[in-house]
Order: C-alpha cells, then structure tokens, then sequence
C-alpha cells in the first residue's frame, strides 16, 4: 500500500506524543537522565584524560562511550515504542540494548557511522538522504525478534523509500527542542528526549501502516 491516505501530521503526532507520556513522565524522563549520564561520564573522562595525561586516553574511552551511546539510545528507543503503542514500559527497558540484541546494535551502530562516513565523503546532500533512510533500524530492531542488524538497515531504508521529505518536515518540525538540547549542553534531553523519541516511535508507527 502507497497511498498517503493513512499519513497523519506533525501536529496530530504531537498531540499522540503528549497522550502517550500523559502519567509516564517520571519513567520516561529518568530513562532520559540514566541515558544522558551514562554517556556524559566516559565521554568527559575521555577529554580529561586525553588533555591531562595522554592523548591515546581519548581511543578507548571515545570506543567505550560510542558503545554505550549507541546500547543506550536502542533501549531509549525501545522504551518509547512501547509508550507509543500505548504500554506502560519500566525503566528497565533502557538497558534492553544489553541483551541478546547487543551485538546487532552495536552492528547497526558500526554500519550506520561507515556508511555515513563514506557518504559524507562522497557528497553532503547524500549523506543526509542516507541517514535518514538508516533512521528507523533501530526502532525496527526493538520492534520485531526476529530481524538482523543487517535486515534492520535495509528495511528502514524501504519503509523509508520516498518518505525522505516527509522525515525531513518532522526534523525542522521540532528543530527547536534539538537546538535547547544543544544550548543546553544536553540537559534539556533529561525533559526533551523522551518528546522526540515518542514522536519517532509515533512517525515509525505510522510507516507500518503503508506496508
């Protein structure tokens, strides 16, 4: 099915997005902070150490902080697909990453960032047409047992295919909660990650229903 007719707006995704945290907002926003603070610690001792003691310091503290960025934002992910289908998730589910689906995280994570590499190296319009095709492999990965990592990426790319300006519109719809995240030097995400993850998961839902 290729019809737009199952689409719903940015304001109605927004409106699903406030129903769904409506009594999750202590779970949602301390899964948040739990994912916000296990990031910020590597990658702080990482500057420290590299600027104090030795440069290589930044290697292996820079690989342990991707890692846990990229486990952590699958279990975020994770979280916040359930509050979009309206479950009531624990604040457990922002470890699922360290589970059997560990290594095809990580997968995706690897794959994601070299093929982002190699596009931006190609040309920058691609590079960003190219991630957002990549931008559903994780939700898909919470979302279903049985996929791989590899499957994961491909069928984001599908659900994805001619929906590139659609995503695009979601961004800018919500640039301005991702510019308080920035100005805040990523404490806002504490209060703002779990309003654009629900989206995501609400913007993921949604593509379902076209296949």
């Amino acid at each position: 099915m290729t019809t737009h007719d199952f689409y719903i707006s940015n304001k109605e995704i927004s409106e699903q997005s406030r129903d769904c945290l409506r009594g999750s907002w202590a779970v949602a926003s301390s899964a948040a902070a739990v994912v916000f603070f296990m990031c910020v610690v590597p990658l702080a001792l990482s500057v420290l150490l590299s600027v104090f003691v030795a440069w290589w310091f930044a290697i292996p503290f820079g690989l342990l902080t991707f890692i846990i960025w990229a486990v952590m934002s699958y279990g975020f992910s994770n979280l916040c697909l359930k509050l979009a289908k309206q479950e009531l998730p624990s604040k457990k589910e922002v470890f699922a990453g360290f589970s059997k689906k560990f290594f095809n995280v990580i997968r995706i994570a690897l794959k994601r960032l070299f093929l982002s590499i190699f596009w931006l190296v190609v040309l920058v319009v691609p590079f960003f047409i190219k991630n957002i095709g990549y931008s559903m492999s994780y939700l898909l990965l919470a979302d279903r047992s049985d996929i791989t990592s590899e499957n994961a990426i491909k069928e984001s790319c599908h659900l994805m295919q001619q929906n590139h300006t659609r995503y695009f519109k979601f961004i800018l719809k919500n640039i301005l909660w991702l510019l308080l995240v920035l100005i805040s030097a990523g404490l806002a995400w504490i209060w703002v990650g779990p309003i654009l993850r629900t989206k995501k998961a609400l913007f993921y839902e949604n593509l379902k229903t076209e296949f």
